[in-house]
C-alpha cells in the first residue's frame, strides 16, 4: 500500500495540494488507523526526508507528522519538529503543528488549549492561508465546546465549514465532516428541528457522494440518532 500511495504524490482538488494516497485508501475512501497507518507513515518519511526540493520536503513531513499523530505514535513529535525546522514562524506548516498541538491538549486542558490558540490569531492573520484559518476554526470551535461556550463554538464552526466549502469544495469530506459538528451545535444551543433538518440533508450529501460505510456517513447518522432524541 505504501508503495501504491507513492505513486500518486500530489493531487489538485479546488487548488489546493494534498498527498491524498497516504492518507486513505483511494477504492472505499477510508482514512488508514492504527498500525498500518503508522507503517505508511514512516514509509512516507523515508521517502521524502532527502528530497531537494525544501518546500515539497517539508509539506510531506508536516502531513506525515499529523497523521502520525492521529494514530497515536511518539515519532509524531519528533516528527513535527523536523517538518518545520527552518520555516519561519508564520509559515502554514509552523502554525497548523501549534494549532494541533492545542486540539490534542483540548481534551485533558482546554483553557491551557484556549490560551494558545487565541494566541496564534495574530499571526494566522499574516499568513492569511484559508486552510490554516479552517483548522484554527475546529480546533477553536473543539475548545469552546468542552468548555461550555457552544454559541462561540458554533461561530467558529460555521467559519470552518465555509472555508473547508471554498478550499475544497461544499461535498468534499472535511467541509461535510465539519457541517456535522456545526449541526451538533445547533441542536446543543437548542435548535433541535433545525439540527435535524440539516443532519438529514448531510445524511443523504454523504450517503451519495461518500458510500453508507464511509466513517463520516457512519458519524452523521449517529449525530442524527443522537439530536432525534432530543426535545425540540
Amino acid at each position: 500500500l505504501a508503495e501504491m500511495a507513492a505513486r500518486d504524490e500530489w493531487v489538485s482538488i479546488e487548488g489546493a495540494r494534498r498527498f491524498s494516497r497516504w492518507e486513505g485508501c483511494p477504492t472505499c475512501l477510508q482514512p488508514f488507523t492504527g498500525a498500518l497507518a503508522v507503517h505508511i507513515d514512516r514509509h512516507y518519511w523515508r521517502r521524502y526526508r532527502d528530497v531537494p526540493e525544501f518546500g515539497r520536503r517539508n509539506q510531506a513531513l508536516h502531513t506525515a507528522a499529523n497523521m502520525m499523530r492521529g494514530s497515536g505514535d511518539a515519532a509524531a513529535d519528533r516528527l513535527a519538529e523536523v517538518a518545520t525546522h527552518g520555516l519561519a514562524r508564520d509559515d502554514p506548516g509552523v502554525l497548523k503543528q501549534e494549532i494541533w498541538r492545542a486540539y490534542d491538549l483540548s481534551a485533558v486542558n482546554p483553557a491551557a488549549a484556549l490560551e494558545s490558540l487565541t494566541s496564534v490569531r495574530a499571526r494566522i492573520e499574516r499568513c492569511g492561508d484559508a486552510d490554516v484559518r479552517m483548522h484554527h476554526g475546529i480546533a477553536m470551535g473543539q475548545t469552546l465546546s468542552i468548555l461550555g461556550r457552544l454559541r462561540e463554538a458554533l461561530r467558529c464552526a460555521s467559519e470552518s465549514v465555509e472555508l473547508a466549502a471554498s478550499c475544497f469544495g461544499p461535498e468534499s469530506t472535511i467541509a461535510l465532516s465539519g457541517a456535522t459538528v456545526r449541526a451538533g451545535f445547533v441542536a446543543d444551543i437548542g435548535q433541535v428541528r433545525e439540527a435535524r433538518a440539516e443532519l438529514a440533508r448531510g445524511l443523504a450529501t454523504q450517503t451519495r457522494v461518500l458510500g453508507p460505510d464511509h466513517s463520516c456517513t457512519r458519524e452523521t447518522k449517529a449525530e442524527l440518532d443522537r439530536v432525534s432524541r432530543l426535545r425540540a
